[in-house]
């Protein structure tokens, strides 16, 4: 109940009590006449308590003349919160000109006791709103100040906290690595399902394995970076219980130097969750990792060892060393081959 609500109640009761209240004695009618404004007003909640964290909730503000008086000057109605919980989104009334949180009247002059249109005042419940939340209207006078103000006051119930994101990570590559080629990796984030939703930014690294270096790395809606080996992407969109967000498409370039095998993992982290991470073994063929001898071959196979066996053919030779270089089709001169051969 507001406090306008409040004080016309007992003065009905009084009435009806037959209860009279003795102004002091210094009081005369005169006096009396001029203690009461010339403009009240009446503010009534429209939606039901209790309010909800995050709801829209309207109210309407009621002004009338006075009995006795009307204003010397255009009447402003204000409206404004009296204290945290409240934003105020707007009023709006019939011969109200309103604008942020105030209403001047442009209709034509009221007498005495008469109501003018009713104001609606829209406000939003904010997310961390308090137990209870209370909102203040006045009217006045242009230049005359406040002449009447009233306060409702109404209960919010609180709502559970979200539980945090719990999110995940899958990292997987396609195709053959090859020394000497490019290799992809693919990344997944999604969040569990019966978790909250994520809030605030979320952060991939990969930090690339000796031999790897990077090339690109995209996927829709992420930001991605790298520097000194590590590669970072980024994104500060809401991810649901049960979704995942589009994939990261990571390319490396793998060097004529890289390892036969390595893991290479991934982290994710930020957004309210814990962070997580997951590896994948990478095997690495082509060059020395096909048991060659360090060639390229021209498919990136290593160099290979030719035999050859000279029985019978130089009967007249013994214990003969021959050294020579063998061109196999696409090896480079640092795979040349050499052999010995021994007659008998």
């Amino acid at each position: 109940m507001s406090l306008r609500r409040l004080a016309r109640s007992l003065g009905s009761l009084a009435v009806a009590l037959g209860v009279t209240f003795a102004l002091p004695a210094t009081a005369d009618a005169a006096s009396t006449a001029r203690q009461e404004p010339p403009l009240v007003i009446e503010k009534t909640a429209n939606t039901p308590a209790p309010f909800s964290q995050g709801q829209f909730v309207t109210y309407t503000l009621a002004v009338s003349n006075s009995e006795s008086a009307t204003p010397s000057g255009p009447v402003i109605v204000g409206d404004s919160p009296a204290g945290p919980g409240l934003i105020i989104v707007g009023l709006q009334g019939t011969n109200w000109a309103c604008s942020g949180g105030n209403c001047t009247y442009t209709g034509p002059a009221l007498d005495p006791g008469a109501a003018y249109p009713p104001i609606t005042v829209t406000a939003e419940v904010t997310e961390n709103a308090p137990s209870e939340v209370c909102n203040t209207g006045f009217v006045g006078m242009a230049g005359g100040g406040t002449t009447d103000e009233d306060t409702v006051c109404s209960p919010v119930t609180q709502s559970p906290p979200d539980d945090p994101a719990e999110l995940s990570i899958a990292k997987s590559h396609s195709g053959a690595f090859s020394q000497g080629g490019t290799g992809t990796y693919t990344l997944t984030v999604s969040n569990a399902s019966g978790a909250g939703p994520t809030e605030g930014t979320v952060t991939v690294t990969d930090t690339l394995p000796t031999g790897v270096t990077y090339n690109n790395a995209t996927g829709n809606g992420w930001t991605c970076s790298q520097a000194a080996g590590t590669v970072t992407c980024t994104r500060g969109d809401e991810l649901d219980p049960g979704a995942s967000y589009p994939p990261i498409t990571l390319t490396v370039n793998v060097t004529s130097g890289a390892a036969c095998s390595f893991t290479n993992s991934a982290t994710v982290s930020g957004g309210g969750s814990q962070s997580d991470t997951a590896s994948d073994a990478t095997t690495v063929g082509g060059g020395t990792c096909d048991g060659g001898n360090g060639g390229n071959g021209g498919d990136g196979g290593g160099g290979s060892i030719l035999p050859v066996d000279l029985s019978g053919i130089l009967p007249m030779f013994n214990n003969i060393a021959v050294n020579n270089n063998i061109d196999s089709p696409g090896a480079t001169n640092t795979t040349n081959q050499n052999f010995a051969v021994n007659g008998p």
